[in-house]
């Protein structure tokens, strides 16, 4: 079999990757890249991330970057993610606890409030930068209130995710100064809140968090510094980068954005559909802990292996007709942005409330959606969007 060669690492592929994934899924299951193995259809996809026979790259990622020591490396080694068999295990029945789909519930009128209290302050101008107007303060709003902090920390909160971003990319080492500084700052104003709350406990998660207990067994200080960071980082970046995608989906298909805005009930096959299309998740990349075999081919232990989202979501195999954006898509498979197995997202019912209160919001109050300028894309990274997303747009008159 003709093995293709995807280059990740070259501008162009963020520029397209859709097209490059679809030439190479023609061809072959996998796609050689420089940093491993890319899988690229649904069924493989499906399987890696469901295989406790590989484990997380974690800190691997560091060391090939060539940082053993230091602030990111003790970070890398705490967060959730990065943890295997029972650590993993025991901090997510922790974190559990607190973090439940009853609290997330609790926040949706605050999530309406807050996505027409942003509207309103750009709707009459006919024109926006997105990502800073919408996209990047909706949900600091959303995490501060989850968190019970004040959401007039937005700056702080949207520089420390920005910095912290970087330690998902290709450019680790030569931005290593300014991730850890983002890092460092973050954990100052985590361990600040920590000591607040333990004095005065409110009905926030970091007081639930705090509380969690389970046969005597609670989470660390280390342990709750490291998830509270990730949490703020998590619920702030990969968020604002999913609304994102999701504008610039429906800038491409101005036809979608009226049907929602006819149909916001809708939201939840259209929040399903803008995470299949268009993902602001690449996929965490696996390492093979022993040789394993697949399709005839074997993987050596060692071996990075990258679970492609964007790739599996647009498998004609398992959606029909697969590049083509339908908010009211009743999808046959789930679509895989929000990974899979154990290390399925955390916070996956709360991103999915964030959308699904959004994006109908947004479509009834902004007609005639277009491109007011050139978009700018993050490039080099798991985590992707557009940075920059100028629009244009209408006010709709209430019928």
């Amino acid at each position: 079999m003709n093995v293709p060669f995807i280059d990740t690492l070259d501008p162009a592929y963020d520029a397209d990757l859709h097209a490059a994934h679809r030439g190479a899924r023609e061809t072959s299951w996998y796609a050689r890249t420089p940093l491993g193995l890319m899988l690229l259809r649904y069924e493989d996809v499906y399987w890696l991330l469901r295989d406790s026979r590989f484990r997380e790259q974690g800190s691997d990622a560091l060391e090939l970057a060539g940082i053993r020591d230091g602030p990111l490396w003790e970070w890398f080694g705490e967060i959730v993610s990065n943890k295997e068999g029972e650590d993993h295990r025991r901090l997510r029945r922790l974190v559990s606890q607190a973090f439940t789909p009853r609290r997330v519930q609790r926040l949706r009128p605050l999530m309406r409030e807050a996505a027409n209290e942003f509207l309103d302050r750009f709707e009459a101008d006919g024109a926006c930068e997105f990502v800073s107007a919408f996209a990047a303060p909706y949900p600091v709003r959303v995490i501060s209130a989850l968190l019970g902090v004040p959401h007039e920390d937005f700056d702080r909160f949207h520089a420390w995710s920005t910095d912290l971003s970087l330690a998902f990319g290709s450019q680790i080492a030569p931005q290593r100064a300014r991730i850890e500084a983002a890092l460092c700052a973050l954990g100052d104003y985590v361990d600040d809140l920590l000591a607040k709350r333990r004095q005065r406990p409110a009905d926030d998660l970091i007081s639930g968090l705090i509380a969690a207990e389970e046969a005597g067994d609670r989470l660390t200080g280390a342990e709750l510094r490291a998830m509270i960071t990730v949490l703020i980082f998590g619920g702030q970046d990969t968020t604002q980068c999913q609304l994102a995608c999701a504008m610039a989906s429906f800038l491409d298909h101005p036809d979608q954005f009226e049907t929602l805005a006819g149909q916001p009930e809708l939201a939840a096959r259209a929040t399903e559909e803008v995470l299949r299309f268009e993902p602001a998740g690449s996929g965490s990349p696996r390492v093979a802990l022993e040789d394993v075999e697949r399709h005839g081919f074997l993987i050596e232990a060692g071996t990075v292996v990258l679970p492609s989202a964007p790739a599996a979501n647009r498998d004609p195999d398992a959606y029909p007709d697969p590049d083509r954006f339908d908010v009211a898509r009743e999808s046959p498979q789930p679509m895989l942005t929000l990974g899979g197995g154990t290390h399925y997202c955390l916070g996956a019912s709360l991103a999915r409330a964030e959308l699904e209160e959004a994006l109908p919001l947004i479509a009834q109050r902004l007609g005639r959606l277009q491109p007011g300028g050139e978009a700018r894309w993050r490039v080099g990274s798991l985590i992707r969007g557009p940075e920059r997303l100028p629009i244009q747009f209408e006010h709709r008159v209430p019928c």
